[in-house]
């Protein structure tokens, strides 16, 4: 029989060949547009993290939830549908080679990076501590408990932090395949599909509504319902999970319909990016802008909804989907590595996240698909492969965190005296010890006339004229230099401070982001300024930073509708609200001693011990050196301030500028000792050597006459 000859017109063309791979798509577990849609995904959150004008991009892991959502239900109902059941054993054993090989991998890697790069004081522990976290499904927790808020500080130099989300979608896979065989067993026996649509429904409002109450501050800072909970987390998924469901209802939706469901789908999702930012509640109200608009896009695509889904469906998009997982795991690290090396490169992060595309590629075609590849593994070789993959990540991470949680050697006796270079030892001491007051619990925004006051003072039963210690974390830092002074003097001190909050008869407030400040700062100064005048007359020590003052995105007042921004503004406040407070202390008995406050440490200056690699600290390079003159210009106004206060009252004032800093520079260390804590705090060791300082301070004001 002969053969007609093919006609160009008969060759598929390579459009058409795409269309065909669509096609069979659409009948497995992957659809081509939601791997572009993954690829949207990724790019958001790099560009996010590599400091590009994108607010919301962190709104991609969103995304992923609810692909993931929609995914795995879709796995799931087709074995159901061909078996009659879920195949727990068969499910989880491809997650785990899906996800855990790549995940082991760049852990693995990140800690081995993290022993040279990271500071041991704190930020390889955290690491350390974190990748325990990723390969037990619990970095989410770990990450809350240690690192903090997604936004704060610490976050930046936690190069494991990504995996948080990684942990909410495995926690995601324990529980709720077991919740679609219940709700198919149940609709299987009552021959109604709603079943399975009510429980999955039921979960996705009882997951939002947490979400929402979290966001709303109703729980506080619970991890139970914060910005890492899977609880509040469980709704994305189950918003997929619900699309999924519905596609057999949507088979005749007519195109022209999904074509505007997939525009207005992808218009969400881009006003996303810029409508949310790092200081909107989430995950909340907002949160439903990227979800809905992801599961429009997810809808459209499955009657083809027109441009959007071509264009998510394209081989470009479909390809760096393919590598997404890969991309996420690698892109973090890469990042954090580069801001600590080169701290002063602005264009470090985003040349970072484009170089860590080259080890995620390699790791997808080497490790991730070759695994994914393995079909029939016995239970043994299957533990095998547990047990290689687990062991390098969990061995490292131990180690990390023994090697350095171990006895800090004494210092070695030279036996003359002579003064001992600053070890790694004293840095750890002085960077991670916590201040005397502070390890006693009376550093905290519970005003101390709502607790035990014998809890919170120190050579309680002495006849002498007591000693009262109040302010922010700048009083609390002098908490040794002022107990070892009630010692010395023989006179009782009680110390009673909270983070952030000077002070004052004044008002305190964020501008822009969450606002910690307002409520809790007025209640402790409100209380505890009631409570000192119902004392015993004595000596108060007023200590605040001057960081309120000089931190632009900070407000303050006299009253909570004059709030402002203004230095010049502000220090008037200083030196208004101090008089007010002063004056009304003496007039209940009170002699009053002010501390100016020590010197800080800001860019270009700025000092964290806790971004020092480990080569810096044993170099013994970790540290700081200024001109006094920078530090006397930037802090003059808020000086002047208090000195006004002090001048109005008769007030004293006690400035240790001289005990910390030479006539032209300062150092936060010196020959044998570490000065600063951080930034804006003085070590434990220097609290200690200030005793005679405060010891004779306290002795010229004198006492309260009887």
């Amino acid at each position: 029989m002969s053969v007609p000859p093919t006609t160009a017109a008969q060759i598929p063309s390579r459009s058409a060949r795409h269309e065909r791979r669509r096609d069979a798509g659409r009948g497995t577990d992957l659809r081509l547009d939601v791997q572009g849609l993954r690829a949207v995904a990724v790019l958001v959150v790099v560009a996010f993290h590599a400091g590009l004008p994108l607010p919301g991009g962190f709104v991609g892991v969103d995304i992923f939830f609810v692909i993931s959502g929609f995914v795995i239900t879709g796995m799931l109902q087709r074995q159901w549908a061909a078996t009659g059941r879920i195949d727990f054993v068969r499910f989880y054993t491809r997650r785990f080679k899906r996800l855990i090989p790549a995940l082991a991998l760049v852990v693995t890697v990140t800690l081995a990076a993290s022993a040279f790069l990271l500071s041991p004081l704190g930020p390889q522990q955290t690491a350390a501590k974190t990748g325990l976290g990723a390969m037990l499904l619990s970095a989410n927790y770990v990450i809350a408990s240690t690192t903090g808020g997604y936004f704060d500080a610490p976050a930046a130099i936690n190069p494991l932090l990504h995996t948080w989300s990684l942990s909410v979608e495995e926690q995601f896979y324990l529980a709720f395949p077991a919740i679609l065989a219940l709700g198919w067993a149940i609709a299987r026996r009552r021959r109604s599909r709603m079943s399975i649509y009510l429980l999955v429904g039921t979960v996705a409002a009882a997951s939002y509504a947490l979400a929402v109450a979290g966001s709303s501050g109703r729980f506080g800072d619970s991890e139970v319902a914060g910005f890492y909970s899977s609880l509040t987390r469980a709704w994305e998924f189950s918003v997929g999970a619900l699309v999924c469901l519905a596609l057999p209802l949507l088979a005749n939706l007519p195109r022209a319909a999904a074509r505007v469901l997939g525009l207005a789908g992808a218009a969400l999702i881009a006003a996303s990016m810029f409508l949310i930012s790092e200081a909107t509640p989430f995950p909340g109200h907002w949160t439903l802008i990227p979800v809905i608009g992801t599961a429009l896009v997810i809808v459209a695509g499955a009657r083809r909804g027109g441009g959007v889904t071509r264009a998510l469906g394209s081989p470009p998009m479909v390809r760096i989907g393919d590598w997404s997982y890969s991309i996420y795991l690698w892109h973090w690290p890469f990042i954090v590595f580069a801001q600590i090396l080169w701290p002063d490169v602005p264009w470090a992060p985003l040349a970072a996240a484009v170089l860590s595309f080259l080890p995620a590629i390699a790791s997808y075609y080497a490790l991730e698909q070759p695994i994914r590849a393995i079909r029939a593994l016995s239970p043994a070789r299957f533990a095998a492969l547990v047990v290689s993959t687990l062991a390098p990540p969990l061995l490292l991470a131990g180690f990390l965190l023994w090697s350095n949680d171990r006895p800090t050697p004494e210092p070695p006796d030279d036996g003359g005296g002579v003064a001992q270079p600053v070890r790694q030892e004293d840095l750890y001491e002085a960077a991670a010890s916590f201040h005397q007051s502070n390890d006693a619990g009376c550093h905290t925004p519970v005003p101390i006339s709502e607790r035990s006051v014998s809890d919170c003072t120190w050579n309680e039963f002495s006849a002498g004229v007591p000693i009262y210690l109040v302010g922010d974390s700048n009083a609390d830092h002098f908490s040794e230099a002022v107990i070892g002074s009630a010692y010395g003097l023989d006179r009782p001190v009680t110390i009673a401070t909270i983070d952030t909050c000077p002070f004052l008869d004044a008002y305190v407030t964020r501008v822009s982001g969450p606002d910690p400040f307002l409520e809790p700062c007025r209640d402790y100064f409100e209380a505890t300024y009631a409570w000192l005048q119902e004392q015993r007359p004595g000596l108060v020590i007023i200590s605040n930073s001057d960081e309120v003052y000089l931190d632009p995105d900070v407000a303050l007042g006299l009253e909570p509708d004059s709030l402002s921004t203004d230095l010049e503004e502000k220090v008037q406040s200083r030196a208004d609200g101090l008089t007010d407070v002063v004056s009304t202390l003496q007039a209940a008995g009170h002699v009053v001693l002010l501390v100016q406050t020590v010197p800080h440490w800001v860019p270009p200056y700025a000092y964290e011990p806790g971004l020092c690699s480990s080569g810096a600290i044993h170099s013994g390079t970790c540290g700081e050196t200024m001109p006094r003159s920078f530090a006397a210009d930037l802090q003059g106004p808020p000086r002047e301030g208090l000195q006004e206060a002090a001048d109005r009252t008769g007030a004293g004032v006690l400035d240790v500028w001289d005990e910390i800093c030479g006539p032209e520079t300062c150092s936060t260390r010196n020959d044998d000792m570490v000065l600063y804590r951080d930034s804006f705090h003085i070590s434990v060791p220097e609290s200690e050597a200030l005793v005679p300082v405060f010891e004779g301070a306290i002795d010229a004001v004198g006492v309260p006459s009887q």
